[in-house]
């Protein structure tokens, strides 16, 4: 039984809904204002409302945009150069190079790897020179050891330690070489002089027998 009155109740109450929002037939519309009319013996005589009809006007105008205002810090923060060192400032500076080296071990050991039968090759070939260059220069050495002669060799030193060595000055003078050999033959003949001078009066001297 409470079921069905619930089942009534709400058919009167979408009858209503219908009504007010589009145009039905006056007697639901009556029907539809009793139902809304609280429980109890009806009044007569009794006053039908209608709904009056809302008048949709679409304007032009746009709806009016708030602004947002953001407001500004009050606290002034200091402008920091970057370019500057900063105690604080974390860097992944060092990681860089940490990360450049161990490429560079690993490229190292790849190209090694890649290259050890080339590279090989040329030491091979450059130790092949070094040798033949070696025993060229040792059969030099044989050749000159057996055109070597004693005498000569003894010949040239005598002749070194009996050259004389001429002086760059005389007597305080700068001359050229020919005239300081020029001087010194003068000087030697002179000297040569005098000792025979000196031997003429010492045999004469001796021969001397005073009466």
């Amino acid at each position: 039984m409470l079921g069905n009155l619930r089942l009534i109740a709400r058919s009167f109450a979408n009858i209503t809904i219908a009504a007010e929002r589009h145009h039905v037939h006056p007697i639901i519309r009556s029907i539809c204002s009793l139902n809304q009319l609280p429980l109890g013996s009806p009044t007569l005589p009794i006053s039908i409302k209608l709904p009056t009809t809302i008048s949709k006007k679409i304007t032009d105008e746009p709806n009016p945009c708030i602004p947002l205002r953001i407001p500004r810090p009050t606290i002034s923060l200091p402008l920091a150069d970057p370019l500057v060192d900063n105690d604080n400032e974390i860097q992944a500076a060092r990681l860089i190079v940490i990360r450049r080296k161990k490429m560079k071990k690993h490229k190292l050991r790849k190209l090694r790897k890649r290259m050890k039968y080339v590279w090989a090759k040329v030491r091979q070939k450059r130790e092949m020179r070094k040798e033949k260059a070696f025993q060229a220069e040792l059969m030099g050495q044989v050749k000159e050891a057996e055109k070597f002669s004693p005498a000569n060799y003894v010949q040239e030193k005598l002749n070194i330690v009996n050259m004389t060595i001429l002086p760059n000055r005389w007597r305080g003078k700068r001359l050229p070489e020919f005239v300081i050999k020029d001087l010194i033959a003068k000087a030697q003949a002179k000297k040569q002089a005098k000792i025979e001078t000196l031997e003429r009066r010492k045999r004469f001297m001796a021969s001397y027998k005073p009466e």
